[in-house]
């Protein structure tokens, strides 16, 4: 319905043309081209070298800053020049040193810092290390013994061995055996027991405590280098990393055109391309494309065997906030109807449902609203920004007739604002829980109901013969239906006193609606060719009569609008519970820890259950609505523009 008409279009040109072309279809910004399967040419491998360094720099130099610095504003003729005069190259070889310099330095520091750590508890051993190592005829071991050995290490005692105990903590004992040689065995077998936990010398020389004193000194340089190259590194950050980001987008432009290269069917003189353009942008390319060149041919081409068109959406722009959900799900296949105005009247209800409070839908739309008019940001962050606006817009008026203001109680308030405030509301969620469950239940039956009947206007469209065409048709119906019936079977258990006047006719609508799912499916379906095991795998199987079952438990999702638009409620009312208990226990600045956990409390809340309100709208969406009648597939369509990151392009 809103998905766009392709055409796919071939492109003959001189070679000498190829870059003005190219840069001409990027000003147009309508045309996609096609992409070709296998190596890329080595001018793209280099220009793809070239960007991993690029970007492996501005990482390294990001995370030294706290702010990155703004882009840079150029012309397309300065970045040219700047491309080509800025020392690139001698920059990041700079910045490849200062990385490696400091990653060697904290490595050292580490080190360091290992080391300290394992000889502290040495510290008290009055010899130096080199008076412990090299001797002829005794053998000496240090280390740690765990404390649960403690018995056993009193206990030992042997005439040729001396033991030293000169450190301990709440884990153990640090202990020096010194030994004579005909005795190591002894030795090994009583420390292989008590699972000593051997210090190795190392490089070590002096005494501990002169070791310690020269690793807190050598650390204490490296700490003082390592500052010192992270601050030149910051320094270098702030300015360099603008000119970085502004040659990494000039760079990802030059790698776009050198794989466009790749795409292109060449001879010596001529070059070949072919992609995608929407129907209505097709005159308009021509003419303006024989107006700028002299040897290049554009026309329509009939597609390849398998050849799929990308899919761009055309809504007017309130629908257009809600191809958020399409986008997200995925862009219907070819041949299929775009689910966006579909999903426009149900989803901002359904998040609205689910807030319930006005004031909370106030500060979402206030919120995007701000950003919208203020803020710098792509075309799809401002498209979500206007969902969420959208929806909070709904929300004030959801909330309003649910009589919910950030949770506060207005009938015990006498004051012409909360008067006010309660003569435009119609229902009380917390009240009025089981008709609001009703509720639910029946905006399910609605949705359903909606995607059934979508289904038949597909099934229609896209059936081989009259046979299935009717068959299609016939099944919507009938499924149509059995969903409102279901929906009356299950709403007279929750209100049926309102439900009496209609029982009958609800359960007549679901038997007869299943007698003709069985049915249509069984004989319009052998009609249709489909073969006598298809069309009763059909009627009885999940997308026939026991299809009903499952129908009855999605229509029971719906109760989640219920859960989400009764918590919400409460939790904020809690929020103001405590807050007024806060300001009465703590005299004086009581009233200011109130207010701080109001406001702090409200906003946070607010984006939290803006949360469940999205999701689960989205989840009913995705499994109980799209499931009767959508299936993504398609690619989006994304024509080639002069789209130039990190830079910001000024005429």
């Amino acid at each position: 319905m809103s998905v766009v008409p392709m055409k796919k279009i071939g492109m003959v040109a001189h070679s000498s043309d190829f870059d003005r072309l190219i840069d001409w279809l990027a000003d147009m910004g309508v045309v996609q081209i096609s992409h070709c399967e296998g190596e890329p040419a080595e001018t793209a491998k280099k220009i793809e070298g070239e960007i991993a360094t690029i970007e492996r720099a501005i990482a390294f130099l990001e995370q030294t800053i706290e702010k990155k610095p703004d882009n840079l504003k150029l012309s397309i003729s300065e970045l040219d020049e700047l491309a080509g005069k800025y020392p690139l190259d001698k920059k990041l070889s700079e910045a490849e040193g200062l990385r490696k310099t400091i990653e060697d330095l904290a490595s050292k520091k580490t080190s360091l810092q290992i080391a300290i750590s394992s000889l502290q508890p040495y510290a008290p051993l009055p010899y130096k290390f080199e008076q412990l190592q090299g001797l002829d005829f005794v053998g000496i071991r240090m280390g740690f013994i765990p404390k649960v050995f403690e018995t056993e290490l009193e206990d030992f005692n042997h005439e040729l061995c001396e033991k030293l105990i000169f450190n301990s903590d709440s884990n153990g004992f640090f202990t020096l055996f010194i030994y004579h040689l005909s005795t190591e065995s002894n030795v090994e077998q009583f420390l292989d027991s008590t699972d000593f936990a051997e210090f190795h010398f190392g490089k070590h020389t002096g005494t501990p405590a002169n070791e310690l004193t020269e690793l807190s000194s050598d650390i204490s340089s490296v700490k003082t280098e390592l500052e010192a190259k992270k601050a030149e590194t910051q320094i270098m950050a702030e300015e360099v990393l603008p000119y970085l980001e502004a040659l990494r987008g000039y760079r990802l432009l030059e790698l776009a055109r050198a794989k466009l290269e790749g795409y292109a069917e060449q001879t010596q003189s001529t070059l070949f391309l072919s992609g995608w353009i929407k129907d209505t942008d097709f005159t308009h390319l021509c003419e303006s494309t024989l107006n700028k060149f002299d040897a290049v041919e554009i026309a329509e081409i009939a597609p390849g065997e398998g050849d799929v068109p990308p899919v761009a959406l055309k809504n007017p722009p309130v629908i257009e906030a809600f191809e958020v959900i399409t986008d997200l799900y995925g862009r219907p296949r070819a041949g299929m109807i775009d689910p966006t105005p579909f999903i426009a009247p149900f989803f901002p209800v359904f998040f609205g449902l689910c807030l319930t409070d006005a004031g909370y839908g106030l500060l979402l739309a206030l919120f995007s609203g701000g950003i919208l008019a203020f803020g710098k940001m792509g075309a799809g962050t401002r498209k979500f920004m206007r969902f969420i606006l959208y929806s909070g817009l709904t929300t004030v008026i959801i909330g309003a007739l649910a009589g919910g203001w950030f949770g506060i109680d207005l009938a015990s308030m006498d004051n012409g604002v909360a008067r006010a405030l309660l003569s435009i509301k119609v229902f009380d969620p917390l009240g009025n829980a089981i008709e609001f469950f009703a509720a639910s239940i029946f905006l399910g039956v609605i949705q359903v109901s909606v995607g059934f009947v979508l289904s038949g206007v597909i099934g229609f469209r896209e059936g081989l013969n009259t046979a299935l065409k009717a068959r299609a048709v016939l099944l919507s119906m009938s499924w149509v239906a059995v969903t409102i019936g279901s929906g009356v079977f299950v709403a007279n258990y929750l209100v049926p006193d309102a439900m009496a006047a209609v029982l009958p006719a609800g359960l007549g609508m679901l038997k007869f609606g299943a007698i003709g799912i069985v049915a249509f499916s069984l004989v319009l379906g052998v009609l249709g060719k489909r073969g006598l095991g298809a069309a009763i795998a059909d009627g009885l199987g999940f997308d026939g009569l026991y299809g009903i079952v499952s129908l009855f438990g999605d229509l029971l999702s719906y109760a989640r609008i219920l859960a989400l638009g009764l918590s919400t409620g409460v939790i904020a009312g809690v929020i103001n519970i405590i807050a007024k208990e806060l300001a009465s226990m703590i005299p004086g600045v009581g009233i200011v820890f109130a207010a701080l956990l109001v406001i702090v409390g409200h906003v946070a809340y607010t984006g939290l259950s803006a949360l469940g309100a999205f999701v689960h709208p989205a989840r009913l969406h995705f499994v109980e609505y799209f499931t009767r009648f959508y299936e993504a597939g398609g690619e989006p369509f994304e024509p080639l523009e002069r789209k130039i990151e990190g830079v910001e392009i000024v005429e």
